[in-house]
């Protein structure tokens, strides 16, 4: 009976080295494949295009909370109604979502894919976005 345990012991142990040995084998083929495409320098893209988000008029003393895409970039209390933050463009097409604390009302804006100022107000609870080109 000693012998049938170790012998199966040992298949185990022969199976487990052959299993390692071809995820290392697909390792290695995948290593290869991808290799040629795989760039050194490869540089992100950085877009110059600024935007310039103002809290025009109602925002005064309530908290909020800015997602450019999926990106939180603001939360805190707005201090005043003349309230700017500068952001970079993140891709070609983005959105902007602001929300409040207070009601935890949501407004989503599509923004313009050139620079420029996004001037929000809020008024009766409503969120309403100006856009202006530099």
């Amino acid at each position: 009976m000693r012998k049938r345990a170790q012998n199966s012991n040992k298949q185990f142990l022969i199976g487990t080295a052959a299993m390692a040995f071809a995820v290392m084998a697909v390792v290695v083929i995948f290593i290869c494949l991808c290799l040629p495409y795989i760039k050194p320098g490869m540089k992100k893209e950085q877009v110059a295009d600024l935007y310039q988000i103002e809290f025009a008029r109602g925002f005064a003393g309530d908290s909020a909370i800015v997602y450019l895409n999926d990106s939180l970039v603001w939360h805190d209390v707005v201090p005043s109604d003349t309230t700017r933050l500068l952001i970079h463009r993140f891709a070609d097409e983005n959105t902007l979502m602001v929300s409040r604390s207070a009601d935890d009302a949501v407004s989503i804006f599509n923004i313009p894919d050139k620079a420029g100022r996004l001037i929000l107000r809020k008024a009766g609870g409503i969120v309403s976005m100006t856009t202006l080109s530099w």
